[in-house]
């Protein structure tokens, strides 16, 4: 079972500080204590000292109607609920709208050894951004060695052993007016509901490594509209030299590719000397848009067939009778085409 990562105040601290506009208020440590979940959590009745459904892993945002319910209690009472609130014990407290922390709220973080974070931005907006900002650091991550570009909007990663012309037919698509996210080392994560994105990692961001012509810097050969950051992969292209009795011909039996617990739609594409593999793989994504629009062409086409088959069992002909295949002009000599048993 594929679980969330979990972490450290500190590192979170270092990765949102500039796009949350956090600021530590907290001077005496605990920047270890684990963050283990991607949802924040609202206090509410638990500052009144009812802490049975406080998720101590969970970031504790405290706005407006916290604090002003604090500063509405008298010291003892707003104490006593801190108390029972803190000793959970949690990973961090974050204050929304540059609000002050009661010093009574410190003094009861300060025994319990929890981290108080401060931002300025509303709260709506803040819950909003942390979340999103949890969801990309504790999504679960792996690398992939593969190459992922963006085809008529639909993200492919291309699998493959070494060597067997993943970056050749990417730069191809490049020339097409296509867009490449990663070469080689593609870095995936899980995002909800179930959606897995790709991106390449940060030294190798916007390059790719062409056999006979080393490391090429795609941004700089095409210019800012060849490239993405990241996509969503909807696709595995596997490229193979697999034998053809190995494929399905007709392209009705589903075939997926597990990524970190979530199955992706796989597509096999046999090499074989002169296929015009690009093209195929452009193919791939017309084909895939397609079928976000609820047409399944091989689908469509078995279900003719098997319509076929049972008007045949029930003796009906389909065309109607006496309608030949083809009807020749008066004017002409040619003869009908016989209709195929």
């Amino acid at each position: 079972m594929r679980r969330d990562a979990s972490i450290e105040v500190g590192k979170f601290l270092d990765a949102a500080a500039e796009p949350l506009q956090l600021t530590l208020l907290s001077d005496w440590g605990e920047l270890d204590r684990k963050i283990g979940s991607m949802r924040i959590q609202k206090p509410g009745l638990a500052l009144s000292g009812f802490v049975k459904h406080v998720f101590p892993d969970r970031i504790q945002v405290l706005g407006l109607t916290e604090i002003d319910y604090l500063l509405s209690q008298s010291p003892e009472q707003a104490r006593a609920g801190l108390e029972a609130f803190c000793s959970k014990p949690l990973c961090c407290l974050a204050i929304s709208r540059g609000l002050d922390p009661p010093d009574f709220l410190m003094d009861v973080a300060r025994r319990h050894g929890v981290p108080v974070l401060r931002s300025p931005l509303m709260s709506s907006v803040f819950i909003s951004r942390l979340t999103r900002k949890l969801e990309d650091l504790l999504s679960p991550r792996a690398t992939i060695h593969g190459v992922l570009i963006d085809v008529l909007g639909v993200g492919l990663l291309l699998i493959g052993r070494s060597g067997v012309g993943k970056s050749e037919a990417a730069l191809d698509l490049i020339l097409k007016g296509h867009r490449l996210v990663a070469d080689d080392i593609v870095e995936v994560t899980v995002r909800p509901p179930d959606t897995v994105w790709g991106a390449a990692l940060e030294m190798h961001q916007h390059h790719m490594e062409i056999r006979g012509l080393g490391i090429l810097n795609i941004t700089h050969l095409f210019g800012v509209a060849a490239v993405r950051d990241n996509k969503k992969i909807e696709v595995v292209v596997e490229l193979s030299e697999a034998q053809e009795e190995d494929y399905d011909r007709l392209g009705t039996e589903p075939q997926v590719w597990p990524i970190l617990g979530v199955d992706v739609p796989l597509a096999r594409i046999p090499l074989r000397p002169g296929r015009n593999i690009a093209s195929l793989i452009e193919v791939v994504a017309r084909n895939q848009v397609l079928k976000f629009r609820g047409h399944d062409s091989a689908r469509e086409f078995q279900e003719k067939i098997n319509a076929r088959i049972a008007a045949s069992a029930r003796g009906v002909n389909i065309r109607g009778p006496d309608v030949p295949v083809a009807t020749p002009r008066a004017s002409s000599g040619a003869v009908p085409v016989p209709e195929v048993e």
